[in-house]
């Protein structure tokens, strides 16, 4: 942090307040005299009303509030949200099915015994769940992502509020009072 300032305060060139304005440059025409005279200086009427009109602040107060969900769109989202898991969840049954099915058939060395029936069925019922995983897991994914596509796309706007801060100054005997409004 040293670093910056000790940068900033090489870079940028020191000048004195005290220091004379440099000189205008010269002008080789002179400027011409205005003819008409400047408008006429309102009097003051300390009882006049407009000295008490609030006078504009020159930036508005934004307020922002977001809106809450309505219960529908909870119960959709939610809802939908639940079936992709559930889906999911079948999909892993399919898959644990699969692979005990798979680890029946497949001996951990050769041996010299011919395929039988009841594994051809065990080999078909592992592919069969293998199928049946992979495609409840597509469709609980979907689910899922339709779910958190809806939550974003639905999601309540917000409402503004803009302030338009107003103060006056009026004058009273032995001073002026100050005052700020709001208005909405």
């Amino acid at each position: 942090m040293r670093l910056a300032w000790i940068a900033l305060a090489l870079l940028v060139p020191a000048r004195a307040f005290a220091d004379e304005p440099p000189p205008p440059p010269p002008e080789s025409a002179p400027a011409p005299a205005p003819t008409e005279a400047p408008p006429p200086v309102p009097v003051h009427d300390p009882d006049s009303a407009a000295d008490y009109r609030p006078q504009p602040m020159p930036k508005d107060i934004v307020i922002k509030v977001n809106r809450d969900r309505d219960t529908n769109n909870i119960l959709l989202v939610g809802g939908i949200a639940a079936a992709g898991a559930l889906l999911g969840a079948v999909g892993v049954y399919y898959n644990l099915d699969s692979r005990d099915a798979a680890a029946a058939i497949s001996p951990k060395m050769p041996t010299s015994q011919p395929w039988t029936s009841a594994q051809q069925a065990d080999y078909d019922r592992a592919h069969s769940s293998g199928v049946k995983a992979g495609v409840f897991y597509g469709l609980g994914g979907a689910a899922l992502l339709a779910s958190a596509v809806l939550f974003i796309v639905t999601a309540p706007g917000e409402d503004r509020t803009v302030i338009h801060p107003h103060y006056a100054i009026a004058p009273t005997r032995g001073g002026a009072f100050v005052a700020r409004a709001w208005s909405f």
